[in-house]
């Protein structure tokens, strides 16, 4: 592989991990809970994209089956935290403290009435 590809692979992999570090500071303020899945989900898929990179910049194909596999995992991971979130914005996660729980019971009521 000539220079010129191994210094285009090589800035793509900086521009991947600079932008993995944005999105790393988005899924810590938040400031919702979208704002944060959305920014876990495009760390996996800009992982996924750096590890294909280093597969072409090693020549080695079994990093692209490390590849799927990470994307499998990354999206089986999204999607849990979805469905934890659909919960807890329902009110029907065990782990809700006492408080929540009263005002939760609290707005059931009113809605049935």
């Amino acid at each position: 592989m000539s220079e010129t590809m191994h210094f285009i692979l090589e800035v793509a992999m900086c521009v991947f991990a600079i932008c993995m570090l944005l999105a790393f500071s988005r899924a810590v303020k938040g400031p919702r809970y979208t704002d944060r899945i959305v920014a876990i989900n495009m760390i996996g898929t800009m992982t996924t994209a750096t590890i294909c990179i280093l597969a072409v910049y090693l020549n080695e194909s079994a990093l692209i089956d490390v590849s799927l596999v990470y994307t499998l995992l990354s999206f089986l991971a999204v999607v849990v935290m979805c469905h934890v979130v659909t919960l807890h914005h329902k009110g029907r996660l065990l782990f809700l403290s006492k408080k929540d729980q009263k005002e939760n019971e609290e707005e059931a009521k009113e809605e049935c009435q």
